[in-house]
This record gives structure tokens, sequence and C-alpha cells, in this order.
């Protein structure tokens, strides 16, 4: 009687992890066109600057909304609203790039540094509570405190900075990306050996 359910919540864990592990690859593949895009062209207007934001944030909403209905989150529905409010914000900053880079921008600016703080809070605290559930916890740890630095650096660096700014927070997007690539991967080794 105690073999079945021992083997149940192992084969939950399985199916939720091979249900689950591209979500993170897609948002570091994200984070790594969006550093790229940011650090191998820092001479770009703040219009074009915020459109890429902008795409950014509604591509991370979808798969928000996507990993709080179709996954084994810690809140489905902080998630799904999460993903709601990022398309929404997004949607705005693309179709309002000159109002949001002119008018906007130092509010945009906080509004993204509390959006990468926070989630980077979300991937840390995910990472230290899983640790005994999924392998590569670290990676997922890093990744987050990465977004939490990137989300500070947001809020104290000036918008005089101009190109320099651009570069570090490519630079810090490509490491957030290139954490969350690795996690996945090593996630979805870990459901293959679980369903195994």
């Amino acid at each position: 009687m105690s073999e079945p359910t021992m083997a149940a919540p192992r084969q939950q864990v399985a199916e939720a992890i091979g249900c689950m592990w591209w979500l993170p690859l897609l948002r570091g593949i994200f984070l790594l066109i969006l550093g790229g895009y940011a650090l191998f062209r820092p001479g770009m207007t703040a219009a074009v600057l915020t459109q890429v934001i902008g795409i950014f944030l509604i591509a991370d909403g979808v798969l928000a909304i996507l990993a709080g209905i179709v996954g084994d989150v810690p809140s489905r529905v902080w998630t799904i609203v999460r993903g709601v409010l990022a398309i929404l914000i997004g949607i705005f900053v693309f179709a309002n790039p000159v109002l949001v880079a002119g008018v906007t921008a130092t509010a945009l600016l906080y509004v993204l540094a509390f959006t990468a703080i926070v989630v980077g809070c979300m991937e840390i605290f995910a990472g230290i509570r899983d640790r005994k559930e999924i392998e590569g916890e670290g990676w997922l740890i890093l990744g987050g405190v990465l977004t939490v630095i990137f989300g500070v650096l947001l809020l104290i660096a000036p918008l005089s900075f101009g190109m320099l700014v651009v570069r570090i927070l490519g630079i810090f997007a490509i490491l957030s990306g290139i954490s969350l690539i690795i996690f996945a991967f090593r996630l979805r080794g870990f459901g293959k050996k679980l369903a195994g």
C-alpha cells in the first residue's frame, strides 16, 4: 500500500516537470535576445528600446499565463494575474513608444525595476523551497539573484548614463537568460530521471 502512494507524488512531480521545463527555457531565450539587442545596439533610440522591452513584457506575460494554467506553480492565480499585467503593460509600451520614452520613462524604469526585483525574489524563494525536489536549483537561485540585481541597477541608474546603462542591462539580461536556460535543461533531465 505504501509503494503506490510514494510512487504517485513522484509521478506527479515528473509530469509537472515534463510540462513545465520549457517555460524557463523560453524565458531565458527571450532574455538572451533582449540582452544581445541592448548590448550590441546600445545606440538605439529610447523609443526603439522601449518597444523591445514592450515585446519582452508581452512574451514574459504569455509565459506566466501558460505557467499558471498548465503548471504546478506556488500560486496559479498570482502567476496568471502577473502575466496579464505584464501583457497589458507590454502592449501599452509597444503601442506608445514615444509617449512612454518621452513622458513616462522614469515611471517605466521604476515599474520594470520593481517587477524584476519581485520576479527575482520569487525565483530565489522557489529555488530554496524546492531544492529537495529539483536538480539545478542553484541556477534558478542565481538567475533570481541576477534578476534582483538587474532591478536594483534599474532603480539606481540615472537615465543620463545612456549607452552605458543599456550595455549593463544587456549584460545582466544575458546572464539571467543563460542561468534560466541551464536551469531548464537541468530540470528536464531531472524530470526524465524521475519518470524513468
